[in-house]
């Protein structure tokens, strides 16, 4: 059965809260921001490391201890944000080029090193997923959100899918492309976990995540996808009102 896995975000700095909103949550989805957080049922982390780049010792180190002080962990879940190591964030929060700019055999090439590494490092009984990302026009995007190229990360190298819902409809707004066409071009079959929220836009006509609170829309979107594949933990990314994330939580138990 479908578990509700809420993000440990700073509205859990408040010990009240923990309770509040675990209440209706069956776990937690761990942060690389909040690696202290104190309750149990932390199934999920989601790291913000990105295997499709050169990972060093000390990451995998990290992936370690998270290992050791988590022992409930049960599902890891991973980046693919930019072809670049070292991307320069602009005033409006878009990826520019910066660092090491990798080409798609590149990266290809190192996932499919640092996921032996990182199998290695976890072990058997902890799943391992990557995320897509939502698609801004900078070259520091390239690759990256092209479904085909998810694809093969995922199959290539024996891992799941994390379906980040307002990521893939960022990505169509932007790119001007079929949302439906491109959903399904997708590694669908082995989505694990949901990510969702509403998306924005911006007052110059782009998309972007604005992790607003899930609607009709977005509720519908997600129930046809647990009705369709063997997802495990859904996961509402919001974060801005406590009551209004508690009543969004109610409402996915009913559907789920």
């Amino acid at each position: 059965m479908i578990k509700i896995a809420t993000p440990t975000s700073h509205l859990l700095r408040d010990p009240n809260a923990i309770f509040e909103i675990g209440s209706y949550s069956d776990c937690w989805e761990c942060r690389d921001f909040f690696i202290e957080f104190p309750d149990k049922k932390q199934e999920v982390f989601h790291c913000d490391i990105q295997p499709i780049h050169v990972l060093n010792n000390d990451q995998l180190e990290y992936l370690r201890e998270i290992r050791k002080i988590k022992p409930e962990l049960k599902l890891i879940t991973f980046h693919c944000a930019s072809c670049c190591d070292a991307p320069i964030i602009d005033e409006n929060g878009i990826f520019k080029v910066g660092g090491l700019k990798y080409s798609r055999d590149e990266m290809l090439k190192n996932a499919k090193s640092n996921f032996l590494a990182i199998k290695e490092v976890l072990g058997d009984n902890i799943k391992i997923a990557i995320e897509n990302n939502n698609y801004y026009p900078s070259d520091a995007y390239e690759f990256i959100t092209d479904p085909d190229f998810i694809s093969s990360i995922v199959y290539n190298n024996d891992i799941y899918f994390l379906f980040d819902i307002a990521h893939a409809r960022v990505t169509c707004f932007n790119k001007k492309i079929n949302f439906n066409d491109y959903k399904n071009a997708l590694p669908l079959g082995k989505t694990v976990q949901l990510h969702i929220c509403r998306y924005g836009l911006r007052a110059d006509g782009l998309a972007y995540d604005a992790h607003e609170l899930p609607e009709a829309e977005e509720m519908k979107e997600a129930k046809n996808l647990i009705n369709r594949f063997n997802i495990e933990y859904l996961t509402v990314e919001f974060y801005k009102d406590k009551n209004k994330l508690i009543g969004c939580l109610k409402e996915l138990k009913k559907i789920i």
